[in-house]
């Protein structure tokens, strides 16, 4: 029952997601304040060191899991809107 009502509240609320889109969109805002930063002339150190937590925790996220597993995550993140926009700018 309980898992019923928190599907219909990500589903309702449209808000909830996966780690593995979690990590997409991470990489994305990353890669796109960088490119920001290289434009402007700024220095990117600080940058870096904001996103290293959140991607330290995606780097390993399919280390323990099956081929199988890992196919199945991969085709997950295929369907990210984050992923899809990865490297289009």
């Amino acid at each position: 029952m309980m898992y019923k009502i928190a599907l219909f509240s990500c589903l309702v609320l449209a808000s909830c997601q996966s780690e593995v889109c979690e990590c997409a969109d991470q990489w994305l805002e990353m890669t796109q304040a960088l490119k920001e930063a290289e434009a402007e002339g700024k220095p990117i150190d600080q940058l870096l060191k904001k996103y290293e937590a959140p991607l330290k925790k995606c780097e390993n996220m399919d280390a323990n899991l099956t081929a199988a597993e890992k196919e199945q995550m991969l085709e997950e993140l295929r369907a990210c809107e984050s992923y899809k926009k990865i490297g289009k700018d």
